[in-house]
């Protein structure tokens, strides 16, 4: 396939045969040869195009990992709140008073009210 690519391919080549595309490694060479092809003018639209997807790919993982970390932050406080919850109504079963439970656990008495 190389030998007929090497042969077969020159500046004159109108089409380049299916067959030929069809392997991986050489449909790659043919893209690089079309690159290299480019006047200044797509040489330069060509490497704007790349600049603009590589920004929008950063943009995109940066709102992922904002994303990601904002909800892991509410799912860790969301656990805690109810972790803090379920101890403060132990400690309410246990006969302690609401001020010392709400002091050591951080909830607040509508919090008793509606929980515990």
């Amino acid at each position: 396939m190389w030998l007929r690519f090497l042969t077969e391919i020159n500046d004159e080549t109108k089409g380049i045969p299916t067959d030929l595309l069809d392997d991986q490694e050489i449909g790659k060479a043919v893209e690089e040869l079309n690159i290299f092809g480019f006047t200044e003018a797509e040489l330069w639209a060509y490497d704007k195009f790349w600049d603009s997807v590589s920004v929008e790919r950063t943009l995109l993982d940066d709102s992922y990992q904002k994303g990601f970390e904002e909800g892991l932050k509410e799912c860790v406080e969301e656990g805690m709140n109810q972790r803090s919850l379920e101890i403060a109504k132990k400690m309410l079963a246990n006969g302690m008073d609401a001020a010392t439970v709400m002091e050591m656990t951080g909830v607040t008495a509508e919090q008793i009210k509606l929980y515990c």
